[in-house]
């Protein structure tokens, strides 16, 4: 059975916005569940982040295909209502707000898990559900320990990549969401998913040194911070980039036998020595000479990539039929089939289910008024 389509029948209510969960929910879209975007309305920020295609975002497209999007004011009763009755038909709820918004809301698990006795309900938040902090990617890798092992020496240096948002946020979500649907049962589950407790296995490799009496890891002086020459980064001919780590004995041999430095077979830890040679040694091939070679002898090398030549690579981009955009282009799913894109649906734009859904509900006859009062967008 495709992945597309593990998860049908199975709905998802998500009231993330921004990064971690809109990515999650995603996720789940490609798997197949039906994912209803509760969106304010004015919508997730997201719909605002620059760049703009046409009077859509680029991050938007991206983030929110194969869902649904309902506007609600949740702050009004009548649509805290509506919401209401989606919980009632829904497996699995998904918020991403602090804590106290989520009691103040009115969208917390001891509410909702009264309207749904077999409901799922995870909670999404940076530093756990009894801290109310407001915080973003930076403040989450910076509390979780990584922020302070990244850059050089005298400086912590933010990431390229949100961290914390994709790899404490997202995925952790998702493989809670799958789980929990695995061991369902006739009673509510609940979870709290900490971005920054969901950091701490990341800190695995250089843990292992403090937890046995080595002390606290300096940047530019741990294993991965770049600081052993068989694990780094290094200057080509053609002035482009190669990453080059052949940490254990036998690739450093096929390394050396590679280029005939016989010298250097048994020198691999005198650091002094690797530090002064192969700057050089690099300097001498252009980066394509050294892909091939590293492919040809078999040592862990390969070429720092910029995006227009990452996404050169076959089946990575997916190309989709806009209904006003026309053919645009989105980042493929690692999880389904190149061919399958004939099946994602474009994200939607802000309230363009929410007639659908109320009609699914039984009450489109009071789209009208609820439109008149501002409490759901269309």
């Amino acid at each position: 059975m495709p992945l597309r389509t593990a998860l049908d029948g199975i709905r998802v209510l998500d009231l993330t916005i921004n990064l971690p969960g809109p990515l999650a929910t995603q996720i789940l879209g490609d798997f197949g569940a039906d994912v209803i975007k509760i969106e304010s309305l004015t919508g997730d920020p997201i719909r605002f982040y620059p760049p703009f295609v046409d009077d859509d975002t680029q991050l938007n497209l991206l983030l929110n295909r194969n869902k649904r999007s309902l506007a609600v004011d949740l702050k009004q009763n009548e649509g805290l209502e509506i919401f209401y009755d989606l919980v009632e038909t829904t497996d699995v709820v998904i918020t991403g707000f602090r804590p106290l918004t989520v009691k103040k809301l009115k969208i917390d698990f001891e509410t909702l898990s009264k309207l749904n006795s077999k409901l799922i309900y995870c909670q999404l938040t940076g530093f756990g559900s009894t801290d109310d902090r407001v915080g973003h990617d930076l403040n989450y890798i910076g509390e979780a320990g990584i922020l302070n092992i990244t850059g050089p020496q005298d400086y912590p240096i933010v990431p390229g990549v949100p961290i914390a948002d994709i790899g404490g946020g997202s995925l952790p979500t998702v493989i809670t969401v799958l789980s929990a649907l695995l061991q369902r049962k006739d009673e509510p589950q609940y979870f709290d998913i900490s971005m920054v407790e969901h950091l701490l296995p990341w800190l695995s490799v250089v843990a292992a040194g403090y937890l046995t009496g080595s002390g606290q890891p300096e940047r530019t002086l741990h294993t991965l911070s770049g600081y052993i020459p068989w694990y780094s980064v290094y200057k080509t001919k053609n002035s482009g980039f190669i990453s080059f780590a052949p940490i254990e004995s036998k690739f450093w041999i096929n390394f050396c036998n590679a280029i005939n430095r016989s010298d250097l077979l048994n020198n691999q830890h005198d650091l002094e020595l690797c530090e002064k040679e192969l700057p050089r040694i690099f300097q001498s091939r252009t980066t394509n000479e050294w892909t091939k070679l590293f492919t040809k002898f078999d040592i862990p090398g390969g070429e720092v990539l910029n995006l227009e030549e990452v996404f050169k690579k076959k089946n990575r981009l997916t190309e989709v039929d806009h209904s006003h955009l026309g053919m645009i282009q989105l980042i493929s799913s690692p999880y389904l089939n190149p061919k399958m894109s004939n099946n994602i649906r474009m994200a939607p734009r802000l309230g363009e289910h929410t007639q659908e859904i109320l009609s699914e509900l039984g009450i489109e006859d009071k789209l009208e008024m609820l439109l008149k009062k501002g409490i759901v967008g269309c």
